[in-house]
């Protein structure tokens, strides 16, 4: 069986050091970079064609932060993605992502998770506790795969999936990391039409006329309504879910 492969950039050449060195004693191959930048000249098209399990990734980092980083890769990814059809928006897109930061306030969590971060270590850090949540995190990658491609496997195009996520449009039901989620018709409808849409920015109008197919007898405020159920019934997915203001809504990529 192949070894698992993870990406370690930090700008701290100690830290990759010993993550590398730890890792590696565990049975995972590593790759390190030193920057977003290196890691994006050396590592990109590698992580592109999925031959990287996981992204151990610092925030803080010379002139591009690993949340720039992580940005850039969900963006790019995203618009190659955007052209296939349903049955084809599967969710690894990227590998999953553990950020690493001696910063600890809200804003920068909040921004992590948005970006699609999977876990988050604070800096100092215990090696047995990266190791514990690496092993945890790439479980539940495997587990959504599995997921993911046997949903496909019996409902084809009838299915969107997206990370944890699996939507069957001929049943009108939703998974969420492997459990049943109650939902309405219409927050299916909407959710598919988000996961097709995603990355753009769709005002309330766009989906009254396009989820409800209104004839001006339903209000906006329906549309924000619906979001607020749909961002609590996706548990973690709910943050992709973001608010434009003065806008409207898109989903993250």
């Amino acid at each position: 069986m192949a070894k698992q492969r993870i990406l370690i950039v930090d700008d701290e050449e100690d830290i990759c050091m010993i993550l590398s060195y730890t890792l590696q004693k565990a049975g995972y191959e590593t790759l390190v970079a030193h920057s977003a930048e290196e890691a994006l000249a050396n590592y990109e098209l590698r992580i592109k064609n999925y031959e990287v399990d996981l992204i151990l990734l610092d925030i803080m980092m010379g002139e591009m932060s690993g949340l720039e980083m992580a940005e850039k890769l969900r963006s790019d990814i995203g618009r190659s993605h955007s052209e296939l059809s349903d049955a084809s928006l599967l969710g690894n897109e990227i590998p999953p992502i553990i950020f690493l930061t001696a910063l600890s306030d809200e804003d920068t969590v909040l921004q992590g998770f948005q970006l699609g971060a999977d876990d988050y270590i604070s800096k100092p850090f215990r090696i047995a506790e990266v190791l514990a949540r690496v092993a945890a995190v790439l479980r539940r990658t495997e587990a959504r795969r599995r997921q993911g491609d046997e949903a496909i496997r019996q409902e084809g195009e009838n299915c969107i999936v997206f990370e944890g996520i699996v939507v069957n449009k001929a049943n009108m039901s939703l998974i969420v990391d492997g459990e049943h989620v109650k939902t309405t018709r219409k927050e299916i409808e909407l959710l598919c039409y988000l996961l097709t849409h995603r990355g753009q920015i769709l005002s309330r109008d766009h989906l009254l006329n396009n989820v409800w197919d209104s004839n001006g007898y339903v209000l906006e405020r329906t549309v924000d309504v619906h979001i607020t159920h749909l961002r609590r019934k996706l548990g973690q997915y709910g943050k992709r879910i973001i608010t434009k203001s003065g806008y409207g809504y898109m989903f993250s990529v």
